[in-house]
């Protein structure tokens, strides 16, 4: 059996066949290049005999690793299971692998758990509260970012003028660092650093995952930070063979610690790679491209390429100005329902935002409306707070001495053992030296009879548990733990039980799926395996909604794409942000966000503004953004106030009918410029109905409609409200 290639484009074949020696594919949006990556591993397995174990392919999701593995698997007829032991995966997941085998070397025991973003946080507070630091001052979250940056680099806390965020560090940062060591707990940020720190102090380590990967591949590129492009290179031997897929005009988190100069490192690194563009995009119409094109061009000192596609050249990109923002709404609400009524569903749709807060209005009119909507960055199935419960739980069947996950559910549901009993045993424990489980069974502590029963019966609830772990299986297991400890009792008493508890069967087929994949591994070290990757997906929303609009920001939008896109709030100070004006390195991100934004559309692209918009309680007028002047007229269709600003004869009909019924929002919008509306005066809502004015302050009015509507504040004289004449 051979790779087949013969569907393929010319340069996606030869970024196939390029196999030895470093490697660029700069891959533009659309480009297939996932195809690629899977078939260039199927062709190293196939056709070149390359052991699948020793070929390293790194990516930046668990949900792009198990699509990588699900095609690997079709390529080379594979079961799916049959993939597991390739190393397929994300950065974090295969130093969680690496540090699994060899992390004894640094002190740390194998049996390390992997704690996630919001334990961290806990963590940080939890520590502040110890050392008496007002929270209020500098909060765990603002203290948080601060305090994984030093750990790529302690001394960097020198280089902090002396503030109180500096004070913080030094009461915060060592006993951070101490806590995670002392109950064997890993930050993500650890996964990199404790593997560079292995590769760099035991040679013998690097030296066999050197020789053991003969060919890295890594996607994404453009999002690589210095620490995973420190691991690549530490990773690869002298014959680097290293394929790297990335798009400059893709890199967008910055914010994130994502290093654009990467890809230009990697050439100077990597002497003298071999670059293969890929061009051809799939997904969207020639329209669009040209659009991306256009406003991509504006960057500087990037790796030039045209993207074109064979789909043809596809209808006219849309641009609607609005009277104000609750117009630009309403505009694109109907025209999601005319889309619907063409044929489109709801879940070919997206609204793309720069930032989470101009969602609000959107949800206001798709509910009044009734339009399914969905919004993308909800929380997290693994970070809600009953599955985090049970994960604290189960952490401390495998180590007792995880103070952390102790102090979690001690008394979670609540069983009388308070705060100050815990700061009690907390202060007793540091003084001897003891984890807050040993703590328990010491004499000398001060706790009293009735506090020390307690934490004895929570205790005893754990070993009987942690001895079943070997008897029964997982669900069994969790089923024991819910009665037990009294969560299932909770959750029979709180509204909201019967979901939560929807939520835990939901981990327990998670638990089950596992248990049945991996019968090899006896049941404590496949807890341990299943926690870490708990911890790992606890980074990521995976949920779905079948048929529904998507709301996101420009940023969640990467990777995705829908057949209509509508970019709203296209103005500058918004998109692009008021605060990247005076940035030509921010400006040219910003840009890339739009690239990335455009390229999303398959079909059909829309952009939207308004005229005037209240932003943080101020009515503003902004012009258009900067990127939209980047794209030719005579690739643009333009509707509502943009028809007066940009349109001429030569590129548009006179004749030609607007999919909105912009003359009538314009006549109504002029007729209520003159409009007195005053205390008690009568109006007619077109969505609320009839209404009382109650007060009038300036140009706002606040109005009484029904009983299902409320108290609205309003501009008296927004297009939608009409003056009941007597």
């Amino acid at each position: 059996m051979r790779t087949k290639i013969d569907d393929l484009n010319p340069a996606q074949k030869a970024a196939i066949k390029a196999t030895e020696g470093p490697v660029m594919a700069i891959a533009g949006a659309g480009s297939g290049k996932t195809n690629v990556l899977t078939r260039r591993i199927a062709h190293l397995i196939l056709d070149l005999g390359v052991p699948k174990d020793q070929i390293l392919a790194i990516t930046f999701t668990n949900k792009a690793a198990n699509e990588m593995k699900s095609r690997i698997a079709a390529q080379l007829e594979l079961s799916y299971p049959q993939t597991y032991g390739m190393w397929v995966s994300t950065f974090h997941a295969m130093c969680a692998r690496i540090l699994r085998e060899h992390i004894e070397y640094l002190g740390y025991d194998k049996h390390f758990l992997i704690i996630d973003d919001d334990d961290v946080t806990q963590m940080i507070k939890s520590i502040q509260r110890d050392v008496g630091l007002d929270q209020k001052l500098i909060t765990p979250q603002k203290l948080k970012p601060h305090i994984l940056k030093l750990k790529a680099d302690p001394t960097q806390l020198d280089h902090y003028e002396d503030s109180p965020i500096k004070t913080y560090l030094n009461d915060v940062f060592p006993r951070y660092q101490k806590r995670l060591k002392d109950n064997n707990l890993l930050d993500f940020e650890d996964l990199l650093i404790l593997t560079i720190k292995l590769l760099k102090e035991q040679k013998a380590v690097q030296n066999h995952y050197q020789k053991l990967f003969q060919y890295i591949l890594v996607d994404e590129f453009q999002d690589t930070n210095n620490l995973q492009y420190q691991l690549v290179k530490l990773l690869s031997n002298d014959h680097h063979n290293v394929f790297i897929v990335g798009d400059e005009d893709q890199s967008i988190y910055a914010f994130r610690g994502a290093n654009i100069e990467n890809i230009r490192k990697f050439k100077h690194d990597f002497s003298d790679p071999k670059i293969i563009l890929l061009e051809e995009n799939y997904r969207s119409t020639n329209t669009i491209l040209k659009a991306a094109n256009q406003v991509i061009k504006g960057n500087k000192n990037r790796i030039e390429k045209h993207l074109y596609s064979t789909r043809g050249e596809g209808e006219a990109i849309t641009l609607f100005k609005g009277f104000d923002h609750r117009d630009e709404v309403e505009y694109v609400a109907e025209s999601i329902q005319k889309l619907v009524r063409k044929g489109y569903r709801y879940q070919d749709m997206a609204i793309l935002y720069r930032t989470n807060n101009l969602s609000r209005l959107f949800e206001d009119v798709f509910m009044q409306r009734r339009l399914p909507y969905k919004i993308v960055g909800n929380l997290s199935f693994f970070k809600r707070k009953e599955i985090k419960d049970i994960v604290a739980y189960l952490r401390l069947l495998i180590n007792p001495h995880d103070s952390y996950s102790f102090t979690r559910v001690v008394n979670e549901p609540r069983r009388g053992i308070g705060a100050k009993t815990i700061d009690v045993l907390r202060d007793f424990a540091a003084s001897y030296d003891l984890s807050l489980y040993d703590a328990i069974d010491d004499d000398r502590h001060p706790l009293t009879k009735g506090q020390i029963s307690k934490l004895k019966k929570f205790k005893t609830m754990i070993k009987s548990l942690k001895s079943a772990l070997n008897q029964v299986d997982f669900n069994t297991l969790i089923d024991d733990l819910l009665i037990e400890s009294g969560y299932k009792k909770a959750l029979e008493d709180d509204d909201m039980g019967d979901v939560r508890f929807e939520n835990i069967l939901e981990l327990k087929n998670m638990f089950k799926e596992n248990e049945q994949s991996h019968r090899e591994h006896n049941p404590e070290t496949l807890l341990t395996y299943i926690l870490e990757d708990i911890a790992l997906k606890s980074q990521e929303d995976e949920e779905t909604d079948p048929n529904a609009v998507t709301l996101m920001t420009l940023h969640s939008a990467k990777g995705l794409e829908f057949k209509a896109i509508f970019i709203v709030a296209a103005e500058q100070g918004l998109f692009p942000l008021y605060r990247s004006m005076d940035s030509p390195r921010e400006i040219e991100e910003e840009r890339r966000l739009m690239y990335v934004g455009i390229t999303r559309a398959m079909d059909k692209l829309f952009f939207t503004n308004a005229k005037q918009r209240r932003h943080y309680g101020e009515m503003t007028s902004n012009p258009d953004s900067m990127f939209l002047r980047d794209i030719d007229d005579n690739l643009m269709h333009f509707e509502g106030l943009a028809r007066e600003s940009r349109v001429n004869a030569k590129r548009y009909k006179r004749d030609a009918k607007p999919t909105y019924s912009f003359a009538q929002r314009q006549k109504t919008y002029q007729a209520n410029q003159n409009n007195d509306i005053k205390n008690g005066d009568k109006v007619k809502h077109k969505v609320f109905g009839e209404g009382v004015v109650v007060s009038v302050v300036e140009n706002q009015c606040k109005i009484a409609f029904s009983r299902d509507y409320g108290v609205k504040t309003l501009m008296k004289d927004h297009p939608a409200i009409e003056k009941v004449k007597r």
